[in-house]
């Protein structure tokens, strides 16, 4: 799908660069005559009157997709009940505490609403470990922690954690330039 979209987006950048430059070409610039000539052709006319329907297409599907889309949910409804609503953000600030009791540092936590009745959460915890070794365990207790810390203020499953281990050292290279005058 990502190389279908790529092609696309390929073909609607050279129909509009033949639709602005045909344009351009024509109302300003020293090859107005040019152009006017290349366009007597039916080839060329035909060439410009595919590009400009690509690009009109391009344009109605980047409006409709802004006004279509909805946005993303910003709460779970605890146990599927539709009166129950719990912001992600609450539960992100749940999933943090629980997460910092271990031996690590946050540095992300971010949730997403899963499910058709928004009844369940992913949290993705981007964390630095202070330990080299244990990373499969550490994150094996972090899961269990927030899990169970977000299942009990909800009352109710629904949620699942994934654990990211960000690097805990940097490494700083420094280069001395010269600066010369010339």
């Amino acid at each position: 799908m990502r190389i279908v979209k790529k092609i696309l987006a390929t073909i609607y950048l050279l129909a509009a660069v033949v639709v602005v430059g045909g344009f351009a070409g024509l109302m300003f610039g020293p090859f107005t005559g040019r152009i006017e000539r290349l366009l007597s052709y039916p080839a060329a006319r035909i060439v410009l009157i595919v590009a400009l329907a690509i690009v009109g297409l391009g344009v109605l599907v980047s409006v409709l997709r802004t006004f279509v889309s909805r946005c993303e949910p910003d709460c779970i409804r605890a146990g599927g009940n539709q009166d129950i609503e719990v912001t992600v953000s609450a539960l992100a600030s749940i999933a943090r505490t629980a997460a910092e009791t271990e031996d690590i540092m946050v540095e992300s936590v971010r949730g997403k609403v899963m499910g058709r009745d928004r009844s369940e959460v992913r949290f993705t915890i981007e964390a630095i470990a202070f330990t080299n070794s244990g990373l499969e365990a550490l994150a094996q207790r972090i899961q269990d922690k927030v899990t169970a810390a977000c299942e009990e203020m909800l009352g109710t499953t629904g949620v699942t954690t994934r654990v990211r281990f960000c690097p805990s050292k940097t490494t700083v290279v420094s280069r001395e330039v010269t600066r010369e005058q010339g």
